[in-house]
């Protein structure tokens, strides 16, 4: 797992004055906590967090945070715990970053990623994946990056489990062996239904209809 460094300064002001004030000048609010830290307020660079977070490894990435107070710098290593985005503009609103320990296993979540094109599928199955991320625990250097799957030998009908993953022996697996990831569903068939006329517009209809013949045949007889 590589490491990407990541230098904050604390910042004394809070609350949604000061950080709209910190967005104004691209910079972003922050917070760095942990079982054995006190929560520091921070303010971060936006250029430099945006970097962070479009990294291969997205949030599992370990960070090398240097927090400057002005007077000194400490060193802490941190991963990111909570993004908060803009829904409109997608713009970074807030991040809190969370205290590791390299020597103790952390809880994550990594990507499963397919490969391979599924028999099924060319014969007209649907490959869908169930489900995208794995839950691990481990320690933070052994965290990977994604994991990876091939459905290739899917048939129609066929399904791959958590246990068809190839899983590192220092990687413990927090989801049971039988969770589906992916498999290959037979093509939907559209059925063309008549609509449905309500009973009032049947009537109607009926009523015009008789109307109708009660016209042509007095029209007959004369």
């Amino acid at each position: 797992m590589a490491h990407v460094a990541l230098t904050a300064q604390w910042r004394k002001e809070t609350g949604k004055g000061a950080a709209r004030t910190l967005r104004r000048q691209a910079l972003i609010p922050g917070i760095f906590y942990g079982p054995e830290v006190d929560p520091v307020p921070l303010s971060l660079n936006y250029g430099d967090l945006e970097k962070l977070i479009r990294t291969g490894a997205g949030e599992n990435v370990i960070i090398d945070l240097a927090i400057e107070t002005g007077e000194s710098t400490s060193s802490h290593r941190a991963m990111l715990k909570e993004i908060q985005v803009d829904p409109v503009k997608q713009n970074i609103l807030h991040v809190d970053l969370y205290e590791i320990s390299m020597d103790k296993k952390i809880e994550v979540e990594v990507p499963i990623i397919l490969i391979g094109t599924a028999m099924g599928v060319s014969e007209g199955g649907i490959l869908q994946q169930v489900s995208r991320t794995l839950e691990i625990s481990c320690l933070p250097d052994n965290i990977p990056d994604s994991f990876e799957l091939d459905v290739s030998d899917l048939n129609i009908g066929d399904s791959l489990h958590v246990s068809d993953l190839k899983i590192p022996s220092d990687i413990d697996v927090l989801v049971e062996d039988e969770l589906t990831i992916a498999t290959v569903v037979p093509p939907t068939k559209v059925e063309e239904i008549e609509p449905e006329v309500p009973e009032e517009e049947e009537e109607r209809e009926e009523v015009e209809a008789e109307a109708v013949a009660e016209t042509e045949e007095e029209g007959e007889k004369e």
